[in-house]
């Protein structure tokens, strides 16, 4: 647990060096699951960060609410690609305001201490970072828990992004 902490808070510091114009972060909130069938209720958190105009990186958790408060939780980390155009242009124009992400990454559950890759796709997103908020639509993922020896599968219904940077407020008109 703490060498994926230390790697995760690594993958953060070094992050702005490589991001150059395009860097927009948002703070994420929504539903999230990965299991299956759902035995109570679950939400979902994050932090988006982009890289380059097609290009960003996810840090998300997913936390049980019901019927423990927190005594189940996954973590990942994603590298997200948008596939139907830029997503931001680092300027006060848009990019693709609807749009569709695959992305790669892994993941980590802190009730059996599982943890392996994952791949997902949102096939629908609707926003972009110039217009301070995002929706993600239906993402879906598939991950291999090499601990346990066991298929993950995620299922997100949605989620809202808001930009705290890389948004309309941040260019002058």
């Amino acid at each position: 647990m703490r060498r994926i902490a230390a790697a995760m808070i690594i993958i953060l510091l070094i992050t702005p060096a490589f991001a150059g114009d395009h860097q927009d972060i948002a703070l994420s909130i929504g539903h999230q699951t990965y299991r299956w069938p759902e035995r109570g209720i679950s939400f979902s958190y994050g932090l988006n960060i982009g890289l380059t105009g097609r290009i960003e990186m996810d840090i998300w958790g997913v936390s049980e609410l019901v019927p423990s408060p927190f005594g189940s939780n996954m973590f990942g980390l994603e590298i997200a690609f948008a596939l139907m155009g830029a997503r931001s242009t680092a300027s006060s124009v848009a990019g693709s305001g609807i749009n569709m992400l695959i992305s790669a990454g892994g993941f980590y559950r802190t009730d059996n201490g599982g943890a392996g890759p994952m791949i997902s796709i949102t096939p629908l997103t609707v926003g972009s970072p110039v217009s301070g908020r995002r929706e993600r639509i239906l993402k879906t993922g598939v991950g291999y828990d090499f601990v346990n020896m066991e298929l993950m599968i995620t299922f997100s219904l949605i989620s809202v992004d808001y930009y705290v940077r890389g948004s309309w407020r941040d260019y002058s008109f």
